[in-house]
């Protein structure tokens, strides 16, 4: 196991290596503002058959804060992702991207015709606009008028309402993450990220991504690409099958009983979540040989 910090737009981000072999496995976590920890465990036997590298995007857990909140653009994210593969030296990767990280590999494969072995998109999306409608239907259904008690109370501005965290919080037990639970160390994250590109929350997207999409760019990426998602996923299957079906290379899979984060959901779901990317690149691999 290597660590340690390498320049990028903006700072020096974190990263680590594990393993070895190849073609190596990038994994871009999602958030924004979010930090790459709850990857760990999950992609950690993938080690055992290549290497495995991890980092942390700018602001967030062990990279460099980011103070000017005019580094938090698309565009800045995606040269990181270049300059990650650059200073490591990373030869035809393999890039595994969930729910922002995906949205960052789809932007980046579309626009720069990297030269990956495969891409994962993983849990991701190619159109808020598109999304946020979709989640906001998914919450409508959801029992107990979850959307009311959510989006309504931040639209009349009761989000001090008690019951307000609770039902947030069956939103993310039916749509994110069903089976576990994960708590991130608050000194890793940086809320300020989230508010600029986010906003409020997936379902209330008021940031500078609120009219980001990219479906009319797909059908330019040019390398095989895994688009992974879950029964339950707040990013629906049909949004995932619509990606896929524009680009070339791609193949659409939805894994059953697993919601956003199918990586941290009990055994055997997140392993077969793992499974599913060890089959892809395995078989994207054989193809060269």
């Amino acid at each position: 196991m290597r660590e340690g910090r390498i320049p990028v737009p903006g700072g020096e981000v974190w990263y680590r290596r594990t393993g070895s072999g190849g073609p190596p496995l990038l994994l871009v976590h999602g958030g924004p503002g979010y930090p790459s920890d709850p990857l760990f465990d999950a992609f950690a036997p993938l080690a055992e058959e290549r290497e495995v590298v991890w980092y942390d995007q700018l602001g967030v857990g062990r990279s460099d804060p980011v103070d000017d909140i005019s580094l938090l653009t698309v565009d800045r994210f995606l040269d990181e992702l270049g300059a990650v593969c650059e200073e490591l030296g990373l030869d035809r990767p393999h890039v595994y991207g969930h729910s922002w990280g995906a949205m960052l590999g789809l932007q980046y494969a579309a626009e720069r015709a990297p030269e990956w072995t495969s891409l994962i998109c993983a849990n991701g999306l190619a159109s808020v606009p598109r999304f946020e409608r979709e989640v906001r239907a998914l919450m409508a259904r959801l029992p107990g008028d979850v959307l009311d008690r959510t989006l309504g109370r931040e639209l009349r501005g009761e989000t001090d309402d008690p019951d307000y965290p609770m039902a947030r919080e069956e939103f993310m037990r039916a749509c994110v993450l069903r089976t576990s639970s994960v708590t991130l160390d608050p000194e890793l994250m940086s809320p300020t990220t989230f508010r600029t590109l986010i906003g409020h929350a997936d379902y209330h997207v008021t940031g500078a991504l609120k009219d980001w999409d990219i479906f009319g760019e797909l059908h330019r990426i040019q390398i095989p690409t895994l688009v992974l998602g879950g029964e339950f996923d707040e990013c629906v299957p049909a949004h995932l099958a619509d990606i896929a079906a524009r680009i070339p290379d791609a193949e659409h899979v939805t894994q059953p009983g697993a919601a956003h984060m199918g990586y941290l959901e009990q055994e055997p779901l997140r392993g077969a979540y793992v499974a599913l990317i060890r089959k892809h690149m395995a078989r994207v691999e054989s193809r060269v040989r």
